[in-house]
């Protein structure tokens, strides 16, 4: 790293400090202002094509943690698919969460990934959480929980560092590190108030990209079914670390083979993918999947799809849950509004006088700490930005690039009906 930095100084400027106060916006702002006045990398300016992907996925992954939804669906790992149903061969679409208690009968566990850059993933991961607490889903384990090390016992070598985390019922900074984007908050939140018991089962060390991680992983999922045979576990992981897919040459693969291979039922995965497909035939769903409604409950939904010789998949995965391609930022997202879970709030009187600005806003009582429930870049002067929040009382305050609040708190009454 020293060296890398030594070649690249601008990775500074992207701070990843995630115990910082105004993490992270600050590196963000920074990064914003960069891409502002070309000062940013780009593959001619520094040490190869790969630094400049580095930055982005970086910024992208910011930008998903401060509701900069925008930038970082087009920018994270080269922005969202597009392609024709005809190309996947696909058939039709149809609303995922009513196929779920047919698919979940019997099993134990239920493995979702997300991408760490694509926040409308997790708003998906929202609706399948909830929904599967109706069908008798008792524990949620989440890769981004931060943990502590447990040596020497074989089914404790992590545990949920945050430990106050069920009984205060909210997200705080050091709960996780993609816990800070307020829609992957929101979804710990609503899991808690629905009863989910959260585990930590990630396992970074000694190497992040290790098979050890991996392995252990699922050893620390399969450990809550020795110790409680009636737990019900949904699985939250990035990327392919929910894969059953076997790996090469007769390795156990990614965690989701090898938590497989320590159960006696077969776990369900389901992989998210954002696509915009066209082509589909015409149908109600294909509509609702082409045009997401923008209220109700089915808002922004996954859809499981079908092909001539039955329901699309890929290798490693029982189901693909096709996501709508997310609507900007305005009242009109209904993907925002997290299942009627949120409305969008009334205007915050805050106006930016010099962008980048910060607008975020925490429920009254929660420590500034406590992940807001919802914040967006200001990118214009004089401007504002759509805030969307639980029912509920708020302190909504705007930051500047240096993290000064620049104006007074506003308080904001959230109603239910928004």
């Amino acid at each position: 790293m020293t060296a890398f930095e030594a070649h690249n100084p601008w990775l500074r400027i992207l701070d990843t400090d995630d115990s910082q106060p105004h993490y992270p916006w600050l590196g963000y702002a920074a990064g914003w202002n960069a891409l502002q006045n070309g000062s940013a990398p780009i593959a001619e300016r520094v040490s190869g094509p790969a630094v400049a992907g580095v930055f982005g996925q970086f910024q992208s992954q910011a930008a998903a943690m401060l509701g900069d939804y925008d930038y970082a669906h087009a920018n994270y790992f080269g922005g969202l698919r597009r392609g024709d149903a005809a190309e996947y061969g696909i058939t039709g679409v149809q609303p995922a969460l009513p196929q779920l208690a047919a698919l979940v009968e019997g099993r134990q566990v239920v493995m979702l990934n997300e991408s760490h850059g694509h926040s409308n993933q997790r708003a998906a991961n929202f609706l399948f959480v909830r929904e599967l607490r109706k069908l008798g889903f008792t524990h949620l384990a989440l890769e981004t929980l931060g943990y502590d090390r447990v040596e020497g016992d074989g089914c404790r070598s992590s545990v949920l560092a945050d430990e106050n985390l069920p009984a205060r019922g909210h997200a705080v900074r050091a709960t996780g590190y993609y816990t800070n984007d307020p829609i992957y908050a929101e979804l710990l939140r609503m899991a808690l108030a629905e009863g989910y018991v959260p585990v930590a089962y990630d396992h970074t060390l000694p190497d992040p990209r290790s098979p050890q991680r991996e392995q252990e992983q699922a050893r620390n999922i399969a450990c809550v079914l020795e110790r409680d045979p009636d737990a019900r576990i949904v699985v939250i992981g990035g990327g392919s670390h929910t894969s059953k897919q076997p790996g090469a040459d007769g390795q156990p693969g990614m965690m989701g083979a090898r938590l497989k291979a320590l159960l006696s039922t077969e776990p369900l995965s389901i992989a998210n993918y954002t696509v915009a497909l066209q082509g589909l035939p015409d149908s109600p769903a294909a509509t609702g999947y082409q045009n997401p409604t923008r209220d109700g409950p089915l808002a922004g939904q996954p859809y499981f799809a079908d092909t001539a010789e039955g329901h699309y998949t890929v290798p490693g995965y029982d189901r693909v849950a096709f996501l709508p391609v997310p609507a900007a930022r305005s009242p009109e997202a209904g993907w925002l509004r997290l299942g009627g879970w949120r409305v969008p709030a009334p205007a915050v009187p805050l106006a930016c006088p010099k962008a980048p600005c910060l607008l975020e806003a925490r429920r009254v009582g929660e420590g500034a700490d406590a992940i807001p429930g919802d914040r967006c870049v200001i990118e214009a002067a004089g401007g504002t930005c759509t805030l969307f929040l639980a029912p509920g009382d708020y302190e909504a305050i705007l930051l500047d690039a240096a993290g000064a609040s620049s104006a007074a708190s506003h308080r904001l009454a959230v109603a239910a009906g928004g």
